[in-house]
C-alpha cells in the first residue's frame, strides 16, 4: 500500500479533491480507505488554545476527527484557520515520518513549494515544522505544518492562510501552537 499521511490527506480533504500523478483525482472515500488503519489514533486526547475571537469546531470530516480553529473574519473568500488531526506513526522515527509526510504533500499537493523547515520544541516534546506555500481548491495559500509526536501518535496541527498573509498569521499559529499539550 502506498504511504498517505493522514496530515496531507486532512489538509487536502479540507480544500479540495487530491490528486494523483496524472491519474483522475482519488475521492477521499478511496483515500481514508487506504488511510484507516492510522487515522484518529489521538483524537480527543490533547489540548491547544486558539486565540479567544477565533471559533472552535470539533467535527468529523469525512471520517478524520479534527479540531478546527477559524479566525473571525474572512479575506477574499478565505477564512485563516488551523487545524489538529492525528494518525498513528508505526514504528518510525519522527524524521522519518516528517520526511514521508512532505514527500506526500511534494505528491499530492498543487504547486507545493517549501518556504522552511525546522525543529521545535512543543511543550517538552521535539518536534519538526514546515513552511510552505500550494494551491488548494484553485486558491493560492501559505501554511505551516507542526508535526509533534508523543506515544507513537503524530499531532498534525497546520495553521493556513490565504497567500500574502502569512506575516499577519503566523505569528499567531506560533502562539497557538505553543498552548498545545498531550494529555498524559
Amino acid at each position: 500500500m502506498k504511504y498517505f499521511s493522514l496530515l496531507t490527506i486532512a489538509g487536502v480533504l479540507l480544500f479540495t479533491a487530491c490528486k494523483n500523478g496524472n491519474n483522475a483525482p482519488k475521492s477521499a472515500k478511496e483515500i481514508l480507505e487506504e488511510a484507516a488503519p492510522n487515522m484518529n489514533a489521538g483524537a480527543g486526547k490533547f489540548t491547544i488554545d486558539g486565540p479567544k475571537e477565533w471559533k472552535r469546531i470539533d467535527t468529523t470530516l469525512n471520517g478524520v476527527k479534527s479540531t478546527i480553529l477559524l479566525a473571525p473574519e474572512e479575506t477574499g473568500g478565505f477564512r485563516a484557520n488551523i487545524n489538529v488531526v492525528t494518525e498513528n506513526m508505526g514504528k518510525d522515527s519522527l524524521q522519518t515520518y516528517f520526511d514521508k509526510t512532505v514527500s506526500s504533500m511534494e505528491k499530492y499537493l498543487g504547486k507545493f513549494t517549501v518556504a522552511g523547515k525546522g525543529d521545535k520544541d512543543i511543550n517538552g516534546i521535539p518536534s519538526k515544522w514546515l513552511k510552505y506555500t500550494a494551491e488548494q481548491g484553485g486558491m493560492q495559500i501559505a501554511a505551516i505544518l507542526y508535526i509533534v509526536p508523543k506515544n507513537g501518535v503524530a499531532y498534525g496541527i497546520t495553521g493556513t492562510t490565504k497567500a500574502g498573509e502569512g506575516d499577519k498569521y503566523f505569528t499567531v499559529f506560533d502562539n497557538t501552537v505553543s498552548t498545545f499539550k498531550v494529555a498524559e
